[in-house]
């Protein structure tokens, strides 16, 4: 019975109502196509990035790369500070800041980088508030104030 009754609405309706509903039927499977290829490239972009910055990890997992710090006087109260290490995103930033903690101005500074190292130099200015003796004790290096 059930199929009967929808035999009859089908045939009841004008062709043009047909026409119109498979119209818009057609649109929304367009719009459906177009978000899904959105979606689609969106995941390719990520993808690619996440690929990129797996490349960069192994790469530094290869070069086991060493951190060395190089402190030089250059004249009066300014030193030439390069540190070498790994390159790491937003680590740049955490060092200037650091440097500046300590009570050094950045005069001057140069950064560089290749397979995953950085080679950080600084050119800084001692403030005569901030003086600290530096050394190195084994493996480890320390700065603690003049008193």
């Amino acid at each position: 019975m059930k199929l009967d009754d929808r035999l009859k609405t089908l045939r009841s309706l004008k062709k043009a109502t047909i026409i119109t509903d498979a119209i818009t039927y057609i649109g929304g499977l367009q719009k459906q196509v177009k978000g899904l290829s959105e979606q689609l490239l969106e995941m390719e972009v990520l993808s690619e990035e996440e690929e990129k910055l797996g490349k960069e990890e192994h790469e530094i997992q290869q070069c086991k790369i060493e951190v060395d710090v190089k402190v030089s006087g250059i004249y009066g109260n300014k030193l030439w500070i390069q540190i070498i290490c790994e390159k790491k995103r937003g680590g740049f930033t955490k060092l200037v800041e650091a440097i500046s903690d300590l009570g050094f101005e950045v005069t001057d500074t140069n950064f560089t980088t290749s397979g995953g190292a950085a080679l950080i130099s600084f050119c800084v200015e001692v403030r005569l508030e901030a003086m600290f003796y530096c050394g190195q004790m084994g493996d480890s290096y320390f700065c603690a104030p003049m008193i």
